[in-house]
């Protein structure tokens, strides 16, 4: 009602000025309506404008749904989280892989991997449905798209193991990230991951191996760790209590670290295993994964994704004593930038305690990049890393500017021929030596 009245009032509005502007005020008065007129033509326009984008931004986002809720796209927690502007994730780019020579560093139970790395896989060059050309198993798989990744979906029961060029050495890490989605206690009470640290390369059960294997079993008994070592003269068999239910149908980083024969694991940084004497007899040259009942007609989801296994050494400290120095890749920096990353926080944390604990100690930092891009710009870019690097001591720790050295050498000394994306972020590294 109120609508009409404002429309019908509007129309004798303009009625009046039209008859005001034909009797007494001649031509002004008419060209100031032909200007009001063309304003509401100008501001319709607009309006219909303005209604054809909203259509238009609308069939976007149906599509991309649509995309999204593909067979073979699967979005974490956080990733939806992302997607709705809820969460944001720091910048993942090609210089995240803990790439260098270094020690191992533990921290208030947590373990950075830190050291050379021996393999590294993240489909990039996988068709999505097929399965991963670098892998062997003895059930099915496919890849997908976890987020903005993408990931090795299992299939049924089996044992996957990634084609190493080599035997693992007797200290080294593996780290991972685990998908898991559609879990439910009443479907998938036989389903079970695990890892195996084995003597052979084979894509079934081997003859003398150890294995961490974790139910998954969503608001059921995924509450421990089955410990268990075959074919050796030392026997295991227990379960390790830990409750990870809330852990399942995400995103969970896992961190399995041998050093001799003691093994630990990580879920998203925090030790849940460790045990001294798990591995002997020359066991755990090499690894396999391995499911159980992953039924794809329920929808079941276990994936791997950005799998890296990196040959680790000494403790920070004594790497940083050595004459030699070492250098490292666990110090993150943004693409073409010495922005730090936080997840490089945690190792200068550790360098920064033992610093601030032991003043006789004086660092030189050097940086170091790979041979992308300007040879110039990435000499003067390893400068400003390390001096980004010093800076965050300083002001963190207190170390004096005195005791720290920079020195950038851009791509001069690269550790290998730049040949592929491995050899590059081995290259992007930062070095210590003492003075």
């Amino acid at each position: 009602m109120h609508t009409t009245t404002y429309c019908i009032s509007i129309k004798y509005t303009f009625l009046a000025i039209a008859l005001l502007g034909t009797t007494s005020l001649g031509f002004s008065q008419s060209k100031f309506l032909k200007d009001l007129r063309k304003t509401a033509e100008e501001s319709a326009k607009r309006a219909m404008d303005r209604k054809v984008d909203e259509k238009a931004s609308q069939v976007t986002e149906d599509a991309v749904d649509t995309i999204l809720d593909a067979p073979n796209i699967f979005r974490s927690k956080r990733g939806q989280k992302k997607n709705t502007g809820e969460w944001i994730d720091e910048e993942v780019n090609s210089e995240n892989s803990t790439i260098g020579s270094s020690a191992s560093v533990t921290v208030a139970g947590q373990f950075i991997p830190n050291g050379q790395v021996m393999y590294i896989d993240q489909f990039e060059r996988d068709a999505l449905g097929d399965f991963p050309s670098k892998w062997e198993t003895n059930s099915g798989g496919e890849v997908v798209t976890v987020d903005d990744f993408k990931a090795l979906r299992t299939s049924g029961t089996g044992y996957y193991i990634p084609n190493l060029p080599k035997s693992l050495p007797d200290n080294y890490a593996v780290e991972f990230d685990l998908f898991t989605y559609n879990l439910d206690y009443k479907t998938t009470t036989p389903l079970r991951f695990a890892i195996h640290l084995v003597d052979q390369p084979t894509i079934s059960r081997a003859k003398k191996g150890a294995k961490i294997e974790m139910p998954l079993w969503y608001k059921g008994a995924s509450d421990y760790f089955l410990i268990e070592s075959y074919g050796t003269a030392l026997k295991f068999n227990n379960k390790i209590p830990y409750d990870y239910t809330d852990k399942l149908n995400d995103l969970i980083h896992v961190t399995l670290v041998k050093n001799g024969k003691r093994v630990r694991l990580f879920l998203d940084e925090v030790k849940v295993v460790d045990i001294p004497s798990l591995v002997s007899d020359d066991i755990g040259q090499y690894i396999q994964f391995y499911v159980r009942s992953v039924d794809l007609q329920k929808d079941l989801v276990v994936a791997i994704a950005n799998l890296q296994i990196t040959e680790e050494g000494e403790d920070l400290r004594s790497k940083l004593l050595k004459k030699e120095g070492f250098s490292t890749t666990a110090i993150l920096f943004h693409t073409a930038s010495d922005q730090i990353q936080p997840s490089s926080f945690k190792f200068l944390n550790e360098l920064g305690n033992i610093l601030q604990e032991d003043g006789s100690i004086n660092i030189q930092i050097i940086g170091h990049t790979d041979s992308d891009g300007d040879q110039n710009s990435n000499q003067t870019l390893s400068e400003n890393r390390a001096k980004s690097v010093a800076a965050y001591l300083s002001e963190n720790f207190g170390v004096e500017m005195e005791r720290l050295m920079t020195l950038g050498k851009g791509e001069s000394e690269p550790l290998n021929k730049n040949s592929n994306a491995a050899e590059k972020a081995a290259n992007r590294r930062v070095e210590f030596k003492t003075f």
